[in-house]
């Protein structure tokens, strides 16, 4: 198995700020059910969490985006470019594993924030359209780092790294992860070593077949 050691501690640094994340959305969350999502302030949301209104703004671009709990870490162009300098050198699956654990944390296999989340969509259906929203701005740029994974890895090149391609590959390590995380625990050196073990098997039964 790769090393993998650089994104684990990538992962560590980012650790407080996820926590304060959870905490903020935690605190959206329920106030909002208490109390209704048009009744529930930013004040009353940064007052809960314990943090200032502007450290909720590091966090959050409106109280909706919070009482959603988005978990992922921000994809701006500096953290994915640190990131594909990280994995530089590993095969395309560990480094599209290791990407999604920077995205995503843990966040992945937590049964408790997935329904959390569908229990306000469902309370409060005008959140579904900004979901959505979150949901494909995430994946369009997650799908243009893997891109550029493939393009650098010698078994696939430029040619090879097309947006479908890209898309099959992310879709294949974000399924392994929650699956995995969901039925055999959320160790993550374990979680890592299995889901990038299952897509090379998969990969290579379908190359079996296709010949």
């Amino acid at each position: 198995m790769p090393d993998t050691a650089p994104a684990t501690e990538m992962g560590l640094r980012d650790r407080k700020r996820i926590e304060t994340r959870h905490r903020i959305a935690e605190a959206a969350r329920s106030l909002a059910l208490e109390q209704d999502i048009d009744h529930t302030t930013i004040e009353q949301i940064a007052a809960r969490a314990e943090v200032s209104p502007r450290t909720f703004f590091n966090y959050f671009e409106s109280k909706e985006d919070a009482v959603l709990g988005h978990t992922e870490l921000d994809l701006d162009a500096e953290t994915l470019a640190a990131h594909l300098e990280t994995v530089a050198g590993e095969p395309a699956a560990q480094a599209v594993v290791d990407l999604a654990f920077l995205v995503f944390g843990s966040s992945f296999g937590d049964e408790h924030e997935r329904l959390a989340r569908k229990e306000v969509i469902v309370r409060f259906p005008q959140l579904m359209r900004r979901q959505v929203s979150r949901m494909t701005t995430v994946a369009e740029a997650m799908t243009g780092a893997v891109r550029t994974i493939l393009e650098r890895d010698p078994a696939w090149g430029p040619d090879a790294a097309t947006p479908q391609a890209a898309e099959m590959l992310l879709g294949m390590c974000m399924t392994g992860l929650r699956s995995s995380a969901r039925h055999e625990g959320s160790d993550p050196e374990e979680v890592r070593a299995r889901v990038v073990a299952s897509i090379r098997d998969t990969a290579a039964r379908i190359a079996v077949t296709a010949s």
